[in-house]
């Protein structure tokens, strides 16, 4: 297992590992100015460029928080984690401007055979105790290391609509934790993703990431469909050329039931003959 110190010292680049946490600029950006003469029709100018700015401010204030990600929730649960995780160690990752808490816990078995990134469902966290923790402890006695990430969460009065908004974001981290394994020697890289972190896998593999990505574990994927962006999954399930194992449940949710059909479909029609599905 690499311990904590070891990985601090590790060469890894500055996406990789930073000192200090970054948080994003706050505020409302530049204001905007038109200058007027003193005549009435340079009045109304100045009044109009300060009601427009006044409205788009406040449209801003009203709108904005609603898909913001909680940073001070993320800074807790990391916290939580950091001061009581006995399994694994944390590591932690920077992706655009946020630094994030992951949980690597390295295989103790004779044979290695890789790493697999572990991506959580919706308001969740790298150690939640269902599917997550697990697949977390369980998967290095089988050869395979285990990087568990902290994705993107929303306050939780938030409406879970607004999920749609972490995905960009949620890609970002994904791909700084595939940068993290391969500094630390790791080739052979699978991605794990539960509920609506499968959704974030099948959206982060549709694109040109595949390609240093073995396979893709998918369990509990959703439609998607009430999410703000909307999320198209068949269409991204269609886009992936990488080995997907599909793994649902014959009680599970609705939205996961009623498109197995639909997912298998959507792979061969991307020409995927390495999707596979099991109930």
């Amino acid at each position: 297992m690499i311990s904590a110190t070891v990985a601090k010292s590790a060469t890894l680049p500055d996406h990789a590992w930073h000192s200090h946490i970054c948080t994003p600029e706050e505020g409302p950006g530049a204001c905007l100015l038109i200058d007027g003469n003193d005549t009435v029709d340079g009045m109304k100018s100045q009044f109009l460029a300060r009601l427009l700015t006044t409205q788009l401010l406040a449209a801003s204030a009203t709108l904005a928080p609603a898909g913001d990600i909680d940073r001070e929730w993320e800074a807790e649960i990391a916290e939580n984690l950091d001061e009581n995780t006995s399994d694994g160690e944390v590591l932690w990752c920077q992706a655009a401007n946020s630094r994030f808490l992951t949980l690597f816990t390295g295989q103790t078995a004779n044979l290695a055979k890789g790493a697999a990134i572990i991506l959580h469902g919706m308001g969740a966290h790298p150690d939640w105790p269902e599917v997550i923790s697990p697949l977390r402890t369980s998967l290095p006695e089988l050869g395979w290391s285990t990087l568990s990430i902290q994705l993107p969460v929303l306050a939780p009065e938030t409406p879970v609509a607004d999920y749609g908004n972490t995905l960009q974001e949620a890609g970002q981290r994904t791909g700084a934790a595939v940068r993290l394994l391969h500094d630390m020697g790791f080739s052979h890289i699978v991605i794990i993703g539960h509920s609506f972190g499968a959704a974030i896998g099948a959206d982060y593999l549709a694109g040109s990431n595949g390609n240093d990505i073995l396979a893709f574990v998918s369990i509990g994927i959703q439609s998607q469909k009430f999410l703000n962006p909307t999320l198209d999954i068949l269409a991204r399930i269609e886009k992936i050329k990488i080995p997907v194992l599909d793994i649902y449940g014959s009680r599970d949710l609705e939205n996961v039931t009623a498109t197995v059909a639909d997912r298998r479909l959507a792979a061969r029609k991307g020409g995927n003959h390495a999707y596979q599905q099991v109930e």
